[in-house]
C-alpha cells in the first residue's frame, strides 16, 4: 500500500510553492467535481472562475498558475506551478497509477535467446523472439509481437496487439515481372522511456534498423515503415501513416490520420495536421496542411508592421 501523500510532499516533489494548509491527498478529481481530500487542477483560472471558487472552499489540493489569486479565506491546499497539467499527470503517475509488476506471464513466449531485464513486465498471449533484448522497468501488455533481434530501451511501454520488428512492406519484381519481397534484415531500435500504441506496427529496417528515439510517444493505429528513423520527443497520433525511409527529427508532431510518402523529413519542431498528406520535406517548425500538405505562412511577430 502507498504511503499517504501531503501537499507539502508534492509541493517539493515539483519544486514549487505551496499556499494554505498541508493537507492529504486522497483521490483524484476534475476541478468541476473537488471534493474533500481530492487533488485536482487548473490550467485556466479566468475560464472556470466559478469551479475555483468552489475548490478554493474546500479541503481540497489544487496546481494552478502563478497567476491565481489565493484569498485568506480558502481552505484549499494550493501548489503553484507553471504547467498544471503537467503536474497533476506526473503525480498521478507517481502516487496514483497501479503499479507494474516485473515477470513474464504464464501464457507469453520467450525464445530462449531473448533477453528480458528482470524489473521488466511481459504480458499474457506476448510473443518475444530470438536475440531480442528488453531493458529495465518495461511494460510489454498483451498479445505483443517483439521480433527478432528488437532492441527495447528502458521505462518503454507497448500497448496490447502492437507488433515491432516483423518485415516491411518492400517488393521488387524477379526477371519475370512477377513481384517478390525484399527481405527485411535490420530489425528495429526502441528507445527509452518511449510509448507504442495499440495495434501499432514497426516495420523492420532492410539492412540497417528502422529507430525510434527516447520520449517518443507513439499512439494507437500508427503504421510505421520499414528504414524510418524517428529522433527524441516526437508525437505521433493515431492513424498516422509514415512510409518507408521517412526522418522525423526532435519534437516533431503528426496529428491524426496524416501520411507522409517515402523519404520525406520532416524538420525539428515541425508539425503535419489532421489528415494531412506529406509529399514534401518540411524545415524547421513549420506547419504544414492539407492534401497535399502545404505549409502554413509563418506568424509575423509581435510589433510587425
Amino acid at each position: 500500500m502507498r504511503a499517504p501523500l501531503l501537499a507539502s510532499a508534492l509541493a517539493a516533489e515539483l519544486g514549487a510553492q505551496l499556499l494554505g494548509p498541508d493537507q492529504g491527498i486522497e483521490t483524484l478529481a476534475p476541478l468541476s467535481e473537488a471534493a474533500t481530500g481530492s487533488l485536482t487542477f487548473v490550467t485556466d483560472p479566468a475560464k472556470y472562475e466559478a469551479a475555483v471558487a468552489h475548490a478554493l472552499s474546500l479541503p481540497c489540493t489544487l496546481l494552478a498558475p502563478p497567476a491565481l489569486e489565493v484569498p485568506a479565506s480558502a481552505s484549499a491546499s494550493v501548489i503553484r506551478v507553471s504547467n498544471p497539467r503537467a503536474a497533476f499527470a506526473q503525480a498521478t503517475a507517481r502516487h496514483f497509477s497501479p503499479e507494474v509488476v516485473p515477470g513474464i506471464a504464464e501464457t507469453a513466449r520467450v525464445h530462449p535467446g531473448a533477453e528480458i531485464h528482470p524489473t521488466t513486465s511481459i504480458g499474457e498471449f506476448t510473443v518475444v523472439r530470438e536475440g531480442a533484448v528488453i531493458g529495465a522497468h518495461c511494460e510489454i501488455r498483451d498479445h505483443v509481437v517483439i521480433g527478432k533481434d528488437v532492441r527495447v530501451g528502458a521505462h518503454t511501454l507497448v500497448k496490447s496487439h502492437a507488433v515491432i520488428g516483423e518485415e516491411g512492406f518492400g517488393m521488387e519484381k524477379d526477371e519475370d515481372g512477377n513481384n517478390f519481397r525484399v527481405p527485411h534484415l535490420g530489425s528495429v531500435e526502441i528507445g527509452e522511456h518511449v510509448e507504442v500504441g495499440c495495434f501499432t506496427t514497426v516495420c523492420a529496417g532492410t539492412i540497417r534498423p528502422t529507430v525510434v528515439g527516447d520520449y517518443t510517444k507513439i499512439d494507437d493505429h500508427v503504421h510505421v515503415a520499414h528504414n524510418c528513423r524517428i529522433e527524441r520527443n516526437v508525437i505521433i497520433t493515431a492513424c498516422a501513416e509514415i512510409s518507408g525511409s521517412v526522418t522525423l527529427e526532435d519534437e516533431v508532431w503528426l496529428g491524426p490520420n496524416s501520411s507522409i510518402i517515402q523519404g520525406v523529413t520532416l524538420a525539428k519542431g515541425s508539425l503535419l495536421g489532421i489528415g494531412a498528406v506529406s509529399l514534401k520535406s518540411a524545415g524547421e517548425g513549420e506547419v504544414w496542411v492539407g492534401n497535399p500538405a502545404k505549409p502554413l505562412p509563418p506568424k509575423p511577430r509581435q510589433g510587425a508592421q
